[in-house]
């Protein structure tokens, strides 16, 4: 939803076909409109008052919205306080692509308190900071589509699984865990299209390719801090861009700094 109004907005255009929008204190209306894209985020504040679908719809902090390509809507405040929310534009190609070129999934209910798509919606607009090549956004786009489809009551399709393929692909990440590993080059070198990649490593090894081969950089740098190194060298050694940066995933993925993790192992 882009339009004029009273407090923040920021658009920041990600990938082709991909775009994210933030906001906050809007306390004016835009006037009904149509994307030529998918619009999916989540509120961050306030109460998100849209008509849509000949339905008035309010989304509240912490739910999710979806609105399809070429549905006309409107957007207010709900309250006097206003509303802020986090949105992905993503191009209905995109979302083909991802679902390996089957009709686009329909979600009927707008408003949704539905943790798997929260959370894949959360990882698709972090995607964009941490990542040096185009894995993390398409896994993390990969996993949105999925819950799409899992939200449009699509039952799953039984495509075979290239195990062999999959297992390669494993392999380099697991030899090559300091490098950016980069999706096109996953598709160009085995032949299966990026986002197969995607669906089929996590329904074989239970992750992406994109945190599988993080985990694999996070031991990297635990082993090289165990070694005796400091945390700058054994980050950059790891393939993370400073020490911020890998403090950053070391803390999501194990509950405690690099610092502090170093510090219990000292004390032993």
């Amino acid at each position: 939803m882009t339009g004029p109004g009273a407090g923040l907005i920021r658009s920041r255009p990600v990938a082709t076909g991909l775009e994210i929008v933030e906001t906050a204190g809007l306390r004016t209306g835009y006037r009904p409109h149509r994307h030529d894209s998918y619009v999916i985020g989540t509120t961050a504040h306030g109460v998100q008052r849209f008509r849509y679908r000949g339905e008035e719809r309010h989304a509240l902090a912490g739910q999710a919205f979806i609105l399809h390509p070429d549905e006309r809507h409107d957007g207010r405040p709900g309250t006097e306080d206003g509303y802020g929310y986090r949105a992905l534009h993503i191009a209905p190609r995109l979302i083909a692509e991802a679902s390996g070129l089957g009709p686009l999934p329909f979600v009927a209910s707008p408003v949704l308190t539905d943790a798997g798509l929260i959370q894949a919606i959360g990882a698709l607009i972090e995607a964009r900071v941490d990542a040096p090549s185009d894995t993390a956004l398409v896994s993390a786009l990969a996993d949105l589509t999925a819950a799409l489809e899992r939200l449009a009551g699509r039952p799953r399709r039984k495509t075979p699984i290239a195990k062999e393929t999959l297992r390669r692909i494993k392999v380099e990440l697991d030899d090559t865990p300091g490098a950016a590993v980069s999706m096109s080059a996953l598709e160009a070198a085995y032949g299966l299209s990026r986002f197969a990649i995607a669906r089929q490593f996590r329904r074989v090894y239970g992750v992406s390719p994109m945190r599988y081969g993080l985990m694999r950089r996070l031991d990297v740098a635990k082993r090289r801090i165990l070694a005796g190194e400091s945390l700058a060298d054994a980050a950059l050694a790891a393939g993370f861009s400073d020490q911020s940066h890998m403090t950053r995933h070391f803390l999501r993925a194990f509950g405690m700094t690099p610092g502090r993790w170093q510090a219990l192992h000292e004390s032993r």
